[in-house]
Order: C-alpha cells, then sequence, then structure tokens
C-alpha cells in the first residue's frame, strides 16, 4: 500500500469513529472561540487607545456684544463689548490683539461755491459722497480682503461708493498716539479693567494688562469661566463731520489661548526679563 492509499485509509477509519470525530470538533470550536475572543479584546482595547479619555479639550471663545454698523455717523456712539469665555476641559489662560480696517470713500467737490466775499470761507463741494452709476470691483463690507482703494461699494442697484483710501490689519496700540484716519475712531475700554504699567496693576484681579500690542488677562480661567470685559463702545468722533462720513471701520478681535506649561513663554515670545506678562503667569504654569 502507497503512502496516499494509507493516508485514504486512516481518514475513513477517522470519520467511522463518531466519538473521534466528535472530540475534534470539540477542540476545533474552543480554538476557534479563543481566538475569536483574543481578537474582539485587542481590537477593544485599540479602540480605547485611540480615543483617549483621558484627554481634555482646550477651547476658548471671544464673545461679543457689537451694534454692527456699515456706514459710520460722526458722533455716533457704538456698544462694542469683548470678552473672552473658557468653553473647553481645562484651565487656559488668553489674550487679545485688536486689528483695525478702514475704508473711506471719494468726497463730491463739483459744486464749488464761495459762501461770502472771503475767500477763506470757500467750501469744496457739497460734502455728498461721489457717486458712480456704474461699479468696478465690488466692496464686500464682511469681507475686508475687497477693501481695495478703487474697488467700489454698492448702495442701490444704480449708486456706488469708490474707495479712496484703505488701511487693514492694524495694530491697535494702547495708549499710543494715533493718526488719522483712525484716531477719528475712539476706543472706549472698561477703565477699572486696564493697565499697561505694573504698579497701576499692583493688587489688582481680574484685569487685562496691555504689553506690546496684546491685552494679557491676569487670571487662569477655570472651564466655562469667564473675563471682564475689555472693550466699552467705539465712537467717530464728531470734528470729522464730513471727512469721514460714510466711511466703514471694522475692530476685529484676535484671540490666544494656552494651557499651563512652561511653552507659553516661548510660544507667546514673552521676554522672562523685559516683559510684565512673564511675572504675570510665571506662578501659574506648571513647575
Amino acid at each position: 500500500m502507497n503512502q496516499k492509499d494509507k493516508r485514504r485509509h486512516l481518514f475513513q477509519t477517522f470519520v467511522r469513529s463518531k466519538g473521534l470525530f466528535a472530540c475534534f470538533s470539540l477542540v476545533l470550536s474552543l480554538l476557534l472561540i479563543v481566538g475569536s475572543t483574543y481578537a474582539w479584546i485587542t481590537s477593544a482595547d485599540e479602540r480605547v487607545n485611540r480615543a483617549d479619555a483621558n484627554r481634555k479639550v482646550l477651547s476658548a471663545i471671544i464673545e461679543e456684544d457689537f451694534d454692527r454698523v456699515f456706514d459710520w455717523a460722526p458722533g455716533v456712539e457704538k456698544t462694542k463689548q469683548v470678552k473672552v469665555r473658557n468653553n473647553g476641559e481645562m484651565p487656559t489662560i488668553v489674550r487679545l490683539s485688536l486689528k483695525e480696517f478702514f475704508a473711506s470713500f471719494e468726497v463730491d467737490t463739483t459744486d464749488n461755491h464761495r459762501l461770502d466775499a472771503n475767500p477763506d470761507n470757500n467750501r469744496n463741494g457739497n460734502a455728498n459722497l461721489k457717486s458712480y452709476g456704474t461699479f468696478t470691483t465690488p466692496m464686500d463690507v464682511q469681507k475686508t480682503d475687497t477693501w481695495v482703494v478703487g474697488h467700489t461699494y454698492e448702495i442701490n442697484a444704480s449708486t456706488y461708493y469708490k474707495a479712496d483710501q484703505v488701511l487693514k490689519n492694524q495694530t491697535y496700540a494702547y495708549g499710543g498716539t494715533r493718526t488719522l484716519p483712525l484716531a477719528a475712531f475712539e476706543l472706549t475700554f472698561t477703565a477699572t479693567n486696564i493697565f499697561d504699567t505694573p504698579a497701576s496693576a499692583a493688587g489688582k484681579q481680574d484685569y487685562w494688562y496691555y504689553e506690546k500690542g496684546y491685552f494679557y488677562y491676569s487670571e487662569v480661567l477655570q472651564p466655562n469661566e469667564v473675563t471682564t470685559d475689555l472693550l466699552e463702545s467705539i465712537t467717530l468722533n464728531a470734528e470729522y463731520a464730513n471727512q469721514y462720513k460714510g466711511a466703514l471701520y471694522k475692530l476685529i478681535p484676535i484671540m490666544d489661548a494656552h494651557d499651563l506649561t512652561k511653552e507659553l513663554i516661548s510660544d507667546w515670545g514673552i521676554h522672562p526679563t523685559n516683559d510684565h506678562a512673564y511675572q504675570l503667569y510665571k506662578d501659574k504654569l506648571a513647575k
């Protein structure tokens, strides 16, 4: 009997033996069950590791109360309240910077006339904005990248104003010298909550400290806590009654939030010797 016949004979004998076949089936089933269970546990562990249930989310949002203005009128004051809320799951430190955007439009000077015999009393134009019946590239009040000299702002289907001066992404400097046209827009801050010298902030809590273009909040924000208001309002100075009539102006707050690690110092470019912000936060960061 050759090898092939021997294997065939052995298999037929095994099949005829019901007890032996049953034992083999039982062992095979157990191996399959154990293998499947191991595979399920391994898969479950991998899902838990990927989810990392102990990881918490760092997040903060700017909350604004603002009376939106498209065409600014001289002497009009508009509410502009800005604060930050920790809407994450872990403590955070926050700072704000303020970016200004401005666009003014051509003034009509076609009806020059003299008010009296004194040439010094001449008035140029009617102080109205010059209107056009057609447009070039349109300006979108919501999209400051379209604020470009020569672009037109639609008043209605047949009336357009043309931009003659544009400033974009100008960082507001608290206490600094402002030049026109931005000097015409006066920002009113919450006076009791803003400081820009270490002496003025000594012994205070829950305030904003201004330094080098940033307003740093003095306290660590726990989850769902909110800062005090930074701003109260914005006003277009009445002295510029005609000069900036109909101007577009935007003030956009930019917020940074950071966890309580020492990397905050390098990430925010805070100088340990020259910047008071370092003294403000050094004892609040993880050792």
